[in-house]
């Protein structure tokens, strides 16, 4: 695959998210694919990643994507995203707040035979936590 089909693989990645569409992840996932996220133990397989992305969505309605960089090299996809929601749902044991939040993230996705294989993702949690309320953000220097 030329690295412009890989980068439309990850781009329909990005929408199946937004849409919560689970059909789409399912077809842009190899059915063996591996997910490596910081804070989690062990890779994630297909059906553990599935799940996440159902419960963030139910956390954070009106989602959105901007894809601020896309870049492919070979087999792999690195994309630098901003995404923007409201908090309308329980997260992280967090009753909704209402809030807008904006969270950036980095991924690599590697591709073979039109499908990803493997994911490695990390997106600023702590700032995320500090938005919704959870952690108190850093005091000022003095």
């Amino acid at each position: 695959m030329t690295t412009e089909q890989n980068k439309a693989i990850v781009r329909r990645f990005f929408e199946a998210f937004k849409a919560d569409d689970q059909a789409a992840l399912k077809e842009v996932f190899a059915p063996d694919v591996v997910a490596h996220l910081p804070g989690v133990p062990g890779p994630q397989n297909r059906e553990t990643m599935l799940q996440g992305v159902s419960m963030f969505n139910a956390a954070f309605s009106d989602r959105n994507f901007t894809i601020d960089d896309l870049i492919a090299e070979g087999d792999r996809v690195a994309t630098r995203t901003t995404m923007r929601a409201v908090h309308s749902g329980g997260y992280q044991g967090q009753p909704p707040t209402g809030k807008q939040i904006v969270v950036s993230g980095l991924t690599i996705e590697r591709i073979q035979d039109g499908k990803i294989v493997e994911r490695w993702f990390i997106h600023d949690r702590m700032d995320l936590m500090q938005q919704l309320g959870i952690v108190p953000p850093p005091q000022a220097s003095q």
